[in-house]
């Protein structure tokens, strides 16, 4: 901390981003399980995006800051297991939407269960105030990242 109990925000903001890379690295290794082998932390991201609104290859590479070639591969991937489409758009036969299935919102939903609890469990070992306070840092962060806070 800095005189006065204040911090740099560049000093607070490479905090938050190792906190979130030490968090997510974590229990994303407890939470892959039986997917080990074909299931890298990448597919877990396109499936997540996929759950919001279709993408194309284009926008789902730029999203994930990789080459179209790459996602392509995890694409084809998550196609082979069944858990995302891919669909020629009718207007535009060169582009391709990717769509997630039913199947593939199943197992993302029991995956971000899996986290979810596997974090619960952690979280349990705070006091209560301890968690309401990580609760109103969490709405503070959402809200200067310009996201709408859940509460």
């Amino acid at each position: 901390m800095g005189t006065g109990g204040s911090i740099d925000e560049r000093i607070l903001a490479q905090r938050i981003l190792e906190t979130l890379h030490l968090v997510m690295r974590r229990i994303w290794a407890e939470v892959k399980g039986n997917h080990e082998g074909v299931f890298p932390a990448q597919s877990y991201r396109l499936l997540g995006m996929l759950a919001r609104r279709p993408y194309t290859l284009t926008e789902l590479a730029r999203a994930q800051a990789v080459r179209p070639s790459t996602v392509s591969r995890a694409v084809r991937a998550l196609s082979d297991l069944g858990w995302v489409e891919m669909e020629r758009d009718p207007a535009d036969r060169r582009r391709v939407w990717i769509r997630l299935t039913p199947a593939g919102r199943r197992v993302l939903r029991r995956l971000q269960l899996r986290a979810a609890a596997r974090l619960g469990r952690r979280l349990a070992r705070l006091s209560p105030e301890q968690r309401l306070l990580l609760a109103q840092a969490m709405d503070l962060l959402q809200q200067a990242i310009g996201g709408d806070s859940p509460h």
